[in-house]
Formats: C-alpha cells, sequence, structure tokens
C-alpha cells in the first residue's frame, strides 16, 4: 500500500485561463508594448520630419520590430525551470498567444487600410506623415493601396474576424469562466482562426495568379515584408485549429462527467 501511494501520479491543474510561465507572459507583454512603442514613435517621427521616410528607415524599422514578431512564438517552446505542462495546457497557451497576436494584425493594420479607401488616403505620396507604418507596407505590397478588389474583400473579412475571435478571447481569459461557456468561446474561436487562415491562402494564392506583379521594393519587399512577416499568420493557423480541438475534446469529456460547472479542470 505504501509503495502504490508512493507511486500514484497526481493529475496535473490545467488553468485554461492563464496557462503560462511569468517568465513566458513578461516576454509576450514586453514584446508587444516594445513593438507598440516603436510603431508611435515612428509614425511621430516622419509626421514631424524628424526621421524622412527613405527606404533605409524602412528597412531598419522593420528590421527592429519585424524580426521580434516573428521570433515571438517560440518562446512558447520555453519551459520553466521544473515545469510540467501538459499537451491540452500548451494547446490553451497557443491558443490565448496566437488570438490577440493575429487580431492585432487585422484590427490595426487591415481596419486602417479599409477605412483609408473611401477617405483618399493612400494616393501616391512621398510624404506619408502619420500614415508611414501603413504606407510602408503599401510599397511591398502595392495592392493595398490601389483598390484591389481581392485585397478590399479581405480587410473586411479580417477586420470582423478579428473582432469576434478578440472578443471570445476576453472570456476565454476569465478563471471563472464556466466549462460550457468555454467550449462555446473556443468554437467560435476555431471558426475564426479557420477563416482567418482561408483570407490568408487567398491573398497568396491571388497574387501567385498575377505573377507577383504587385510586390514592390525588391528583394526586400518580396522575401521580408510579404513573405516573413506573415510566416506566422501562414504557419501557426493549423497548429492553433488543432490546439483548440484538444482542448473543446478535453472539456467536453470533462463536462459529460459531471464537472460542467467549474472553470478549472485537472488532467
Amino acid at each position: 500500500m505504501k509503495a502504490d501511494a508512493m507511486t500514484t501520479v497526481q493529475p496535473l491543474e490545467i488553468d485554461f485561463a492563464g496557462p503560462w510561465a511569468p517568465h513566458r507572459l513578461r516576454i509576450y507583454a514586453g514584446t508587444g508594448l516594445f513593438v507598440g512603442i516603436m510603431f508611435v514613435l515612428l509614425t511621430i517621427a516622419v509626421s514631424l520630419h524628424v526621421i524622412p521616410p527613405t527606404f533605409t528607415v524602412d528597412v531598419v524599422a522593420n528590421l527592429v520590430f519585424g524580426i521580434p514578431v516573428m521570433l515571438l512564438p517560440f518562446v512558447i517552446l520555453w519551459d520553466a525551470p521544473g515545469e510540467q505542462r501538459t499537451r491540452v495546457g500548451k494547446a490553451a497557451e497557443l491558443t490565448l498567444f496566437y488570438i490577440p497576436f493575429t487580431a492585432g494584425s487585422q484590427i490595426g493594420y487591415e481596419l486602417m487600410f479599409l477605412i483609408g479607401h473611401p477617405l483618399g488616403l493612400w494616393a501616391p505620396t512621398d510624404d506619408p506623415g502619420w500614415k508611414w507604418l501603413w504606407w510602408q507596407y503599401g510599397l511591398a505590397d502595392t495592392r493595398y493601396v490601389s483598390g484591389n478588389p481581392w485585397v478590399f474583400a479581405l480587410e473586411i473579412v479580417g477586420v470582423c474576424t478579428g473582432a469576434t475571435v478578440f472578443v471570445m478571447w476576453t472570456r476565454l481569459i476569465r478563471s471563472d469562466l464556466p466549462i460550457e461557456s468555454r467550449i462555446r468561446c473556443l468554437w467560435v474561436a476555431f471558426a475564426g482562426i479557420a477563416v482567418l487562415m482561408s483570407s490568408t491562402a487567398v491573398y497568396f494564392l491571388s497574387e501567385v495568379g498575377a505573377g507577383f506583379d504587385d510586390i514592390g521594393q525588391g528583394a526586400f519587399g518580396f522575401w521580408f515584408k510579404f513573405i516573413g512577416e506573415n510566416v506566422p499568420f501562414i504557419v501557426l493557423p493549423p497548429l492553433v485549429l488543432y490546439a483548440i480541438y484538444l482542448q473543446i475534446d478535453y472539456l467536453t469529456r470533462r463536462a459529460g462527467v459531471g464537472d460542467g460547472g467549474h472553470p478549472g479542470a485537472t488532467l
């Protein structure tokens, strides 16, 4: 009996609302804060003509805030000393990381392009002012500033879907969210991520069909901006969909055995 007691494996608690270790959360928040500050400072500097909107500034700025964003998803793999994580726990962290990651892109980037079209903000110019952040990407993918109907449609879908999944995220980070409600939010998030993944496929394949005629700024515009900065949105969505499936499957089983009213769960 003593030996059995010593070898009994206790179930691991899964915090679906906050599955990250403190060091990973600090990196997520720190990177987001750094990129946000860089965006604001560069926008102000270009608007006040402190920094000219040259190609050199474009390259340096994109390297400074682009590389951290591209590398950030790898932080999920960094365990704390002695940390024990289950597959479902990792799935929860990937989901809660990626939703604001992609929603921020859709709402922060696509929304501005969408608003700018009817207002005529994207006319050709050498002095973008406060529009620099969006203008510089339009130099690499000219579809954004040329009234391309494919991109216009994708902007509408992206903004609406991004806002929807972000609302789901604000619920999923609640520690008191009942299991049934969490399952419903995960289903909505699953549908939203699937839509965004499909939109990304259309975004790239439509340009493949055009022979990449709309891509500017040479090799930098193609490899770093068009491909590199979009790699997370190409690679991560299928993984996130599987991560959401794992959570829904696990939580549905827990709800089925009578734990449906409890926000926490064990594995």
